[in-house]
Order: structure tokens, then sequence, then C-alpha cells
């Protein structure tokens, strides 16, 4: 089927914000006509992070219009086995016209990936946001009305589909986990900012990059020394109860002195010569077109990348979520060396925003020699090691 003649196609439109700026979008059309529910996703993986909306609704387009064109199906109705299929096709080639994919010539496995990335993500947007009416049973768990359509795609495993017929030959990209005492002082040392220190404190505080950057002025109190995102893993704090997930968190003397020197000095002076009044606490501030809107996410990376560069580290090395993998390490290594002072499990899940306490398995580093010497300690004074 030519090009032209898809169904769903990706299109640029123009729109007007309240300030009279004009801006450029990209969405997915249904016979030319946008689709509102897939176009939101689409703005919020492109406001919050996640590549751009264009890069989304494309990898979604290409979905759609298989799902139409092989299924007769839409994104509402699919199921687990009708994805895998998609995986399938986009490996091989079309088995049914005889379109076969030379192996050689075949996606990448980074494309591939991204594919696999953009579909799950949207159906757990979906699903958190939307649902389905179908109610299921996971043992003696009951869960959310809507877990089950959705669900099944999003938890399934399909990577595995990929990696047997397609080798990552990139390898997977090393990063530095977890900052040493060192590292986290000269990465301090090397911001040219009070905005820039203030937001990789708030990563060291244990905040993910998505809720540091969400902050608003109103939600920081200064006197209390206590501050709440107003998103968390790319959910607004309004959408279907999930505030109370939203936890607040009490800062350190060190990071609310950063946050308040940046809001009376930076922040102020962004403000008046941008003339744009906004809650967002971290704003843009160099002049130009972007002085005093929200810092964007990949704005943030490349100024903690580039003061990774000043500190004399590999900028490639550094990634935005180290500072939440360093806070965990700093609060079970001081766990181990104080056991009369531990932090409880519980305070610990509502600290970090978790579900579980099992969600602390892949920040934990299993190398810490402080951890190791703790628990040798303890066994060799007569305690229990399953304690």
């Amino acid at each position: 089927m030519m090009e032209n003649n898809k169904r769903f196609k990706v299109k640029k439109f123009l729109f007007e914000t309240k300030s009279g700026e004009v801006v450029l979008r990209h969405m997915l059309t249904d016979n030319l006509l946008p689709i509102l529910v897939p176009n939101q996703y689409v703005e919020m993986m492109s406001i919050n992070k996640l590549g751009t909306g264009q890069n989304h609704a494309n990898k979604l387009c290409v979905f759609f219009n298989y799902l139409h064109e092989h299924h007769n199906a839409s994104y509402e109705s699919v199921s687990n086995k009708q994805v895998q299929k998609f995986l399938a096709y986009l490996i091989y080639g079309d088995l049914a016209d005889l379109r076969i994919t030379d192996p050689a010539d075949s996606k990448s496995y980074s494309t591939l990936s991204g594919y696999v990335s953009t579909i799950t993500n949207f159906y757990r947007w979906l699903d958190q946001n939307y649902g389905s009416q179908t109610t299921f049973y996971d043992g003696e768990r009951k869960c959310r009305t809507q877990s089950y359509l959705y669900g099944q795609i999003y938890s399934f495993k399909y990577q595995f589909i990929i990696n047997r017929v397609l080798p990552d030959v990139k390898g997977r990209r090393e990063y530095v986990k977890w900052y040493t005492g060192e590292e986290k002082e000269i990465l301090l040392n090397r911001f040219r900012s009070l905005r820039d220190e203030a937001v990789f404190r708030l990563t060291l505080a244990g905040f993910r990059i998505d809720e540091a950057l969400s902050i608003s002025l109103s939600s920081y109190d200064p006197v209390q020394k206590i501050v709440q995102p107003t998103r968390s893993k790319r959910r607004q704090s309004a959408m279907n109860g999930f505030e109370n997930r939203l936890r607040k968190v009490r800062l350190s003397d060190e990071t609310c002195d950063i946050i308040n020197r940046y809001i009376r000095s930076e922040r102020m002076i962004a403000e008046n010569n941008s003339r744009i009044i906004s809650d967002v606490m971290f704003l843009n501030l160099n002049n130009g077109t972007h002085l005093g809107k929200p810092l964007s996410y990949a704005n943030y990376r490349k100024i903690l990348r580039s003061c990774a560069r000043r500190a004399g580290l590999d900028e490639k090395m550094i990634r935005t979520h180290s500072g939440r993998s360093t806070k965990v390490m700093d609060i079970l290594e001081f766990n181990a060396q104080n056991p009369e002072k531990a932090i409880s499990d519980i305070q610990i899940q509502n600290l970090f925003g978790w579900a579980s306490i099992d969600c602390i398995k892949p920040y934990m580093n299993n190398n810490s020699e402080i951890m190791a010497k703790a628990a040798y300690d303890r066994f060799k004074n007569g305690g229990d090691c399953n304690d």
C-alpha cells in the first residue's frame, strides 16, 4: 500500500499559545483528523523528556497502520499477540504479501527497541489515565479495574523477540550509577548557576529528574524546608487521585539555602526580564526566546554533562538518575553502619515514592565495601546475616 494511502499519518500543526507565541506540533491523524488520546500521550512524552513528540508519533503511526491493515483493529482493542506479530512484521517483513526483509537490511536493534519502548509506555499511560472496563484477579491481589486489557501489553517482555534475532552490537552503555563523596563534591563546585546546583542537589535528595523539574514555587515551603513535586514518573498530580503518591520531602539546610538564593537572584531576574509570570521553580536563565520558560530535561542533561566535563569526569558516563541511586546507597550504608538508628523500610518507601520496598533492588550496589564490612562484622559478632 502506498504511503499516501495510509489511514494514519503524522502531520504538522501550528498552534498559538496564550502568550501569542506560535508553536509547531507533530500530531497523529486518522484520515487527516487529529486523534485526541494518542496525541495527549505524544505531547506528554515530548514535554517530559522522553524523546521528541515527532519520534513517538511516527512509531505509533506505523503501529496503528499495521493494526488497521493486517488485523482491522484499533489501538484500543489490540491484543498482546498482535503486538508480537507487529514486531515480527518489522523484523521479517510482510509474509502475506511475500515482501520478505533480508536480515542484513532489517531495522537496527535500537530502532526495534524504540518501538517496544514507545508501545509499552503508551499502553501503560493509557491504562493509568483511561483504562479499560475489564476486571481480573492476580492470585490474592485485586488489580485495578482497568488493568487487564492494557496491562497484558505493557507487562509483556517483548525484548526477547528482538534479542533472539538481532544482537545488540553496541552492548549496554555503562554509566556512573553511584557518585562517590568526592565526585559529588567536585560536581557541586563546577556548576555555573545556583539553579543548576539546586536541581542536582534535589536529585541527590532522592528526586527523579522529572520530579525535580516539576517542582513549583507554591509546593516549596522555605520555612519548614519541605518540598513536593507536581508530577512523578510522568504522571500529573491532578490525574486519577495520584497526588497521594507525590510525597513531601524534608530538604537539607544546604539545599534550601541554594534554592532560596536562586529564587532571590537568578530566578527573579529571569522572570522580570522575560515578563513571564510562572509558578514553575526552575526557569531558563539565558536571554532569548526561551528566557523565563521552564527548564527542560534535555537542557539540564546537557548542563550536567558539561559540568562533569569541567570536573574532569567522562561526560558520556553521567546520567541524571545517578543522584537518586546515590541517595539509596547513602541510606543503606548508613543503616548498615548504624543499625540502632536505621531508617525503616516504610520511611525509605515514602522517601522515594515507591509502591513497594522491593523497588529498591535496581538501585542497590552489591559491591559496596561498607555494606560488606558491616555484614561481616555483624556475623562475626554473632548476628544473623539473614535478618
